[in-house]
């Protein structure tokens, strides 16, 4: 049986309530590069427009990686905790948070602007 491997993009943004992340199979010949996902992704947001966050992926879109030697595997969804900043997501009824990669933006349950980069957050009404 021929090994597959998985690549992974991370879809986030600072402003937007989720953190999404599609995985996808390398079904080419070689070793896959996280380069070469990019490119795929490149192709296919000109031909169809970027996947934005909490969106379901197009079949259309499915096509046009699969056709750059990408299968769609599935899509992951997480999103940020308004009090915390923290990515979340679900585990059996549980919410699991961890601090985002990067720096993500939100307005706190006070109201006040805050930005949390890894575990320091910083909120201000200013």
């Amino acid at each position: 049986m021929k090994p597959l491997l998985i690549g992974v993009a991370m879809l986030a943004s600072i402003v937007c309530a989720h953190a999404d992340t599609s995985t996808y199979v390398w079904l080419g010949k070689g070793q896959w590069t996280d380069e070469s996902l990019q490119a795929a992704a490149a192709v296919c947001d000109r031909k169809y427009g970027a996947v934005q966050n909490g969106e379901v992926t197009s079949p259309r879109y499915k096509s046009c990686m699969l056709q750059q030697h990408w299968r769609y595997q599935s899509t992951a969804r997480e999103t940020i905790d308004p009090d915390t900043g923290m990515n979340c997501h679900d585990e059996g009824g549980w919410a699991v948070c961890v601090p985002p990669t990067g720096t993500v933006q939100y307005q706190n349950r006070h109201g006040l602007n805050c930005t949390r980069t890894g575990i320091v957050s910083v909120c201000s009404n200013l």
